[in-house]
């Protein structure tokens, strides 16, 4: 897979967004629910101005009204994912695990190595004793 610059924050917020069929004020309201509103406005501004710096307060308002980890969007807002790939895949998982309660991530982690076993043993070959 060739090397892709990271998704805009502006341009991820409108496709996540958008994909959640959330318009600006949805978004907005959902973010109250969490704590301090996010304007609709300045979401706007945030998805129309890529050089605009975003607070970590708002990073998390945003976050929750969009439905997404606070921790994806603080990557995202720092370059660290490109679009596709694998390295959104681990951060799309990593973000949701540290979210889990000890008993859901205690079952995610029973099923991962249940997965890592099965997938070693068909890749390695079984050696018979003589």
């Amino acid at each position: 897979m060739a090397n892709r610059s990271p998704e805009a924050l502006g341009d991820f917020i409108r496709r996540t967004r958008e994909e959640k069929g959330l318009s600006l004020e949805d978004v907005s309201k959902r973010s109250a629910r969490y704590g301090k509103k996010i304007a609709a406005s300045y979401i706007s501004r945030i998805e129309n101005e890529p050089t605009r710096k975003v607070t970590t307060h708002r990073i998390t308002a945003l976050a929750k009204g969009l439905g997404i980890p606070p921790a994806e969007l603080f990557a995202r807002s720092e370059g660290l994912v490109a679009p596709g790939g694998e390295s959104q895949e681990e951060l799309n998982l990593v973000t949701r695990f540290r979210e889990l309660s000890p008993g859901r991530k205690a079952d995610v982690l029973k099923i991962v190595d249940l997965w890592y076993s099965e997938e070693f043993s068909q890749r390695s070959p079984r050696r018979r004793s003589a």
